[in-house]
C-alpha cells in the first residue's frame, strides 16, 4: 500500500496529538498561574507560559527523538522539530541569544549522536534559520489573513528545504516527500488557526480582568479588587494571626478643585496622585498596592504591617502629596490628604469591621482641619 493511501489515518491521528500537546500546554500554564494567584503572588502570564513552553516542548521533542533514535525510520517526527520551532519563535516570541540556540541543538546532537555528522551540522544551520526567520515574520504584522499569508510562505519553505535534506539523508522517495510537506502544511495550519484562536481569547481575558479591577483613569486597582483583596486578607489575618493594616484617604477640598479649575483639573489632580503615591508603594514595598475606592477616596492595604510599622509610610505618603507641586494651566494647586487608620483586632467579625472603624477615622481628620491623619 502507498503512503498516499494510508496517509489520511496517520494525519488525523496527528491531529488530536497536535491539539492534545496544545491543549495540555494551556492546561499546564493556566493551572501554574492559578496556583501562584491563590499563594498573593502576582505571576506575569507571558512570562509563565514562556518558560513553561520552552521546557514543555524540549521534553517533547526530545523524548520523540529518543523513542526513535537508531532506527530506519529517526526522520518521522521531522514535522514536529518544526512544529516546535515555529512555536517557541512565532507563537512565544522568545528572546534566544545564538549561543543559546547553537548549545540546546549540541546537547541534543550528543542525545541523538549525530554530533560528528556533517550534515547534522547543516540540519542546525536550517533550524536556527528558521528560528529567526519566524520571528522577523512575526513582527512584520499585516492584516490577519496576509498574516497567515507570510507565516505559511515562510514555514513552507524551510518544511520543503528540510525535507530535500531528509530526502537526500534517508533517501525517501518524491511521494513520500510530498506528502510530509502536505502533512507539514496541515499541521503548521492547524497550530496557526488553534493557538492563535487561544491567544486571542487569553488576551480579551485577560483586557476583561484588567477592566474589572482596574480604575480607568487613574490605572489603580479599583473598588471590585479591593474587596477581593481586602477579603482574601481579612482572612488570612485572622488564621494566621498576621497583622493587616487599612489606610483610607481623600483629597481635601476636591470638589472646590473641579469647581475653580474645571474637570479636567480634577482628573489631573487625581491622576498624578495615584501615580506619585504608586512609586512611592513600590519603593516602600513591591507588593503594596493603591485601590481607587471612590471619587477621590483612595485606599492602601498594609499586609502583615502593624499600624506602627505603618505609620511611618503614611506619614511620609501624606508628605510627599504636600510637597508635590500641582501645576495645571499655569494655575497652582495645592492638595492635601485626610487620613484614617486601623488594624484588623482579634474583636472583629468581619473586614466592614475593619473597614468602618478606617472610616470613622478618615471622617474625624476631615472634621478636625482636614491634611491629618487619624489612627484608631
Amino acid at each position: 500500500m502507498t503512503w498516499s493511501h494510508w496517509f489520511v489515518t496517520p494525519a488525523f491521528t496527528s491531529l488530536f496529538f497536535l491539539l492534545g500537546v496544545l491543549t495540555l500546554y494551556w492546561f499546564l500554564t493556566n493551572e501554574i498561574i492559578r496556583f501562584l494567584k491563590n499563594r498573593d503572588k502576582h505571576p506575569d502570564p507571558d512570562q509563565v507560559r514562556t518558560h513553561v513552553g520552552v521546557i514543555y516542548i524540549t521534553l517533547l521533542i526530545v523524548g520523540m527523538q529518543l523513542a526513535v533514535n537508531g532506527t530506519s525510520n529517526s526522520w518521522v517526527f521531522a514535522n514536529f522539530q518544526i512544529f516546535a520551532i515555529v512555536f517557541v519563535s512565532y507563537f512565544l516570541q522568545l528572546d534566544i541569544r545564538l549561543w543559546q540556540l547553537i548549545s540546546v541543538i549540541i546537547i541534543f546532537m550528543i542525545v541523538n549522536g549525530t554530533m560528528f555528522f556533517g550534515l547534522s551540522w547543516v540540519f542546525a544551520a536550517f533550524y536556527i534559520g528558521l528560528f529567526y526567520v519566524m520571528k522577523l515574520v512575526k513582527k512584520h504584522r499585516h492584516h490577519h489573513w496576509l498574516d497567515f499569508v507570510d507565516y505559511t510562505i515562510a514555514s513552507l519553505a524551510f518544511s520543503a528545504v528540510l525535507w530535500g535534506l531528509i530526502g537526500i539523508r534517508f533517501k525517501l522517495p518524491g511521494n513520500t516527500l510530498l506528502w510530509e510537506l502536505i502533512f507539514s502544511f496541515f499541521l503548521l495550519t492547524i497550530m496557526y488557526i488553534y493557538l492563535g484562536t487561544l491567544i486571542s481569547s487569553a488576551s480579551t481575558l485577560a483586557q476583561l480582568t484588567y477592566t474589572t479591577n482596574f480604575d480607568e483613569l487613574t490605572k489603580v486597582k479599583n473598588y471590585f479588587a479591593f474587596k477581593n483583596d481586602f477579603e482574601r486578607g481579612f482572612g488570612q489575618s485572622k488564621l494566621a494571626n498576621q497583622p493587616l493594616t487599612l489606610m483610607l484617604f481623600d483629597i481635601d477640598h476636591f470638589k472646590n478643585v473641579n469647581d475653580t479649575y474645571g474637570h479636567l483639573a480634577g482628573d489631573y489632580v487625581l491622576n498624578r496622585t495615584a501615580n506619585l503615591i504608586t512609586q512611592q508603594l513600590q519603593d516602600i514595598d513591591p507588593e503594596l498596592s493603591l485601590y481607587r475606592t471612590g471619587g477621590e477616596e483612595f485606599t492602601i492595604l498594609f499586609t502583615n504591617y502593624t499600624t506602627d510599622q505603618a505609620r511611618t509610610h503614611i506619614d511620609a505618603i501624606a508628605q510627599s502629596i504636600r510637597e508635590a507641586k500641582f501645576e495645571q494651566a499655569g494655575e497652582q494647586i495645592t492638595v492635601r490628604l485626610s487620613v484614617g487608620v486601623t488594624q484588623v483586632r482579634r474583636a472583629d467579625a468581619e473586614q466592614l469591621d475593619v473597614y468602618k472603624r478606617a472610616d470613622q477615622n478618615l471622617y474625624y481628620s476631615k472634621r478636625h482641619g482636614r491634611d491629618q491623619i487619624t489612627v484608631g
